[in-house]
């Protein structure tokens, strides 16, 4: 099951050597804040808080970075899971440009964390955008406007020189983002544990918040063995406890992704060092990490259980793009459930009353976790107002199992829109090579 404790079981534990866990809350504490969940939203938070002179503490219902923080694809880039052309339909172009420099922030933050403290955290440069069908004109118009409106650098390769790097018929056009990278966000998730218990956060394991209520001027915060009594309480908990901040939970979708990881390889159809992602709207994005292995994802459902044959159907996934790998073994595959909100951008505000959230980073969180970190300790130390550029996006009802069903509907409606657009792209060639 996805919300089980995986400890072991992906690519990404197997490669990091925990410290032993930390305590779990025992009597009472004091501490001006409370963050709840320790993913990278949580960490960031503390981290920030802690450097900031600010007393806090931070409860972690099982182990640091054990759901999607610590098991998720390790893409570095600026952006949110909500392209940005529907944030500048929605807000106009200024504000869609403060917000995109907002997610630049995020990105800039996690590569500054990891320079200065463990660069071999950073696994290679750069994320190639593919295009699944034809679109030469499209994706060079993308290029342009990135780069016009946004100042995002953007090289646009044509079909020859995208598959003089990903050497596949399945690939046409794309785009090279030169700013991205990629990382072992396991690593990266408990470097920050490690700064942030430097600068004097205390960081609890094993201990879920179970209440919050309100107690005088601010909160008291109870886990199975103790109790906090903060001033301020940060909700950092995505979709795996939707039940203790109803505002935010009753907002949140839980969607899975899958992710494998191969044997080391032997292989020349991947030929770059830079992350890839096709432009299917529920498409594969992969990597070669450590001793020639390939990391690949994809797939996205509401379905919360993991699927019988994970690693089979994984494998099957990577060979139909490329089906020169032969047949790879899967050391190994697991599922990671990811937070997202009805609008796709992620949920980052606050009740004014003390109570906090950053949630909802809809499988872009990488940067936008860093981002609301930096923020809302901004916000809680002193008093800056940047968080509030988020207020159009904020907490609405997801629609709970309606919800999930009109989301996995909406998927399988794309997954279609997807192959319609392939065979539009084939028939199209088939039509010039016979001309």
């Amino acid at each position: 099951m996805i919300g089980a404790d995986h400890s072991g079981d992906t690519w990404y534990e197997a490669t990091v050597s925990r410290y032993s866990a930390r305590t779990f809350l025992r009597g009472q504490r004091e501490a001006e804040v409370c963050v709840i969940g320790g993913g990278l939203a949580g960490l960031t938070t503390a981290l920030e808080l802690a450097r900031s002179g600010v007393s806090v503490l931070l409860l972690e219902a099982r182990r640091l970075a054990w759901g999607a923080s610590g098991r998720n694809g390790g893409f570095v880039s600026n952006g949110f899971a909500c392209s940005i052309d529907s944030v500048e339909r929605r807000l106009g172009l200024d504000a869609a440009r403060s917000l995109y420099g907002l997610s630049r922030l995020g990105t800039d933050y996690v590569r500054a964390e990891i320079a200065v403290t463990d660069p071999g955290i950073r696994m290679g440069d750069g994320w190639l955008g593919c295009l699944r069908y034809a679109d030469p004109v499209g994706k060079q118009a993308s290029v342009a406007k990135m780069a016009s409106d946004y100042g995002q650098e953007v090289q646009y390769l044509d079909v020859a020189a995208t598959r003089q790097r990903v050497a596949t018929r399945r690939y046409f056009q794309s785009g090279l983002d030169p700013t991205a990278f990629h990382v072992h966000p396991l690593r990266y998730a408990l470097m920050l544990a490690a700064k942030a218990e430097a600068a004097g956060a205390q960081l609890c394991e094993g201990s879920p918040a179970l209440t919050v209520k309100r107690d005088g001027a601010g909160y008291s915060v109870r886990t199975p063995g103790g109790e906090a009594r903060v001033r301020h309480v940060v909700y950092c908990v995505s979709s795996l406890d939707r039940r203790l901040h109803r505002p935010t939970g009753r907002a949140v979708l839980p969607v899975a992704t899958y992710v494998a990881v191969t044997e080391p390889l032997t292989q020349d159809v991947i030929r770059t060092r830079s992350a890839v992602s096709d432009s299917r709207r529920a498409g594969n994005y992969f990597r070669l990490v450590d001793d020639c292995r390939l990391l690949w994802g994809g797939a996205i459902t509401t379905r919360v259980s993991e699927p019988r044959q994970l690693a089979e159907r994984m494998k099957a996934d990577m060979v139909s793009v490329f089906p020169e790998l032969g047949n790879p073994r899967i050391d190994f595959a697991w599922a990671g459930l990811m937070g997202y909100a009805r609008h796709f951008m992620p949920l980052i505000g606050t009740d004014g009353e003390g109570q906090w959230w950053a949630t909802a980073f809809g499988g872009h969180g990488m940067n936008t976790t860093a981002m609301a970190g930096v923020l809302l300790a901004r916000a809680i130390a002193s008093r800056d107002d940047e968080y509030r550029r988020f207020s159009a996006y904020g907490p609405r009802w997801a629609g709970g199992p309606f919800g999930r069903a009109a989301v996995q509907s909406g998927y399988w409606y794309m997954q279609l829109k997807d192959r319609l657009d392939e065979r539009r792209s084939h028939a199209s060639r088939e039509q010039e090579s016979s001309g």
